[in-house]
């Protein structure tokens, strides 16, 4: 059971008693907002530990401040059906976002996340199926359902890394596989804090747009064992060879590196080519902005959301420094040499 506070009122500790009683009930914490969740059906505590791990979730034993969000889970062997009058689907991740009255529903075919974003709350439907999931699509099913809640309190998404050291905040960007993590991890190893290398959240402050950690786990390809062999007892995921992407606790190679939050300075915008050395050239806002949009996948299907989110990637660019990384072949040879090639923005 969780222990509550004592500086609750008798009504609201009836209340939260009483969940705990008839249904599982856990509290989280997330940037300042705290977190919900209820469940009920067999197995789907398991689902929910999966949902939360990789996600830089601090688990509350104590409730002192109000529930900003709600989430209830529940299992069903009925695959879920396309109510009527919603409106056309937008797709993302092999997920179909839907839309009516006040509702936002997320699935996969089977499974439905419901959102009423305005309210905070969501319903998680999860088909008997899901259980089978690779973790990703398990992480890409909750992350997007959390994009829209958390548009509400002003956090928007971004397919960013982060890491900071000495007052240089960057924030690396570009499609998948275009080596963020691989660069994060050796910018860790050679002594950087980092924030994320995959999910950022961005939050307007009256310093300027703060970079959120949004997902804290790495997200990496085993192949790097190669060039970081540290991290191969940590690695999450089959071990019976199959092929593929696993995740990572960083904290566990490199403890006491991790920084929830920073006030980035520089954006750089990287891609892989063949070319024998890597290069790194000034970019202007204009061009930045760009790129910067199509880093930020709910600019496209959190439409509520779009002017408020749009204002604060124009903040980020205006307060940041926008560089373009060619990566070459000594990166991928000598990944330390990132290092090196970055040496240009510290202190900018």
């Amino acid at each position: 059971m969780v222990p509550l506070c004592r500086n609750h009122n008798k009504g609201a500790n009836r209340t939260v008693a009483r969940w705990i009683t008839e249904a599982g009930v856990r509290f989280y914490s997330l940037h300042g907002l705290t977190i919900q969740a209820r469940w009920e059906g067999k197995g789907i505590e398991d689902e929910i530990d999966q949902f939360f791990s990789p996600f830089p979730f601090t688990k509350l034993s104590c409730l002192n401040d109000p529930v900003h969000m709600h989430l209830k889970f529940t299992t069903s062997d009925i695959p879920w059906a396309v109510p009527k009058q919603t409106s056309k689907p937008l797709h993302c991740y092999g997920l179909s976002i839907f839309k009516a009255d006040d509702y936002v529903y997320l699935t996969d075919g089977l499974s439905v996340f419901q959102l009423q974003p305005q309210q905070g709350t969501g319903l998680l439907t999860l088909h008997s199926s899901f259980r089978e999931k690779p973790l990703l699509s398990k992480c890409n099913f909750f992350l997007i359902g959390l994009i829209h809640l958390l548009s509400r309190f002003r956090l928007y998404d971004l397919h960013a890394a982060g890491f900071i050291r000495d007052g240089t905040g960057c924030l690396l960007l570009g499609e998948s596989g275009s080596g963020k993590s691989s660069m994060t991890l050796s910018m860790v190893r050679q002594g950087w804090y980092y924030t994320s290398d995959d999910a950022i959240l961005l939050k307007s402050s009256a310093d300027g747009v703060e970079a959120l950690s949004f997902r804290k786990k790495f997200y990496l390809d085993p192949v790097l064992i190669h060039h970081y062999s540290e991290i191969a007892p940590y690695l999450e995921g089959p071990t019976n060879g199959k092929r593929g992407k696993r995740f990572l606790d960083l904290d566990l190679v490199y403890p006491d590196q991790f920084y929830p939050d920073f006030l980035p300075n520089v954006l750089i915008y990287t891609s892989i080519v063949s070319q024998p050395e890597s290069m790194l050239t000034p970019i202007d806002q204009t061009s930045s902005l760009i790129r910067l949009m199509k880093q930020s996948a709910s600019l496209f299907f959190n439409r509520e959301a779009v002017k408020a989110h749009l204002d604060a990637l124009k903040q980020l660019v205006n307060q940041t420094d926008s560089f373009e990384l060619i990566a070459g072949r000594d990166l991928y040879e000598e990944p330390e040499k990132i290092s090196e090639v970055l040496s240009v923005v510290e202190g900018v």
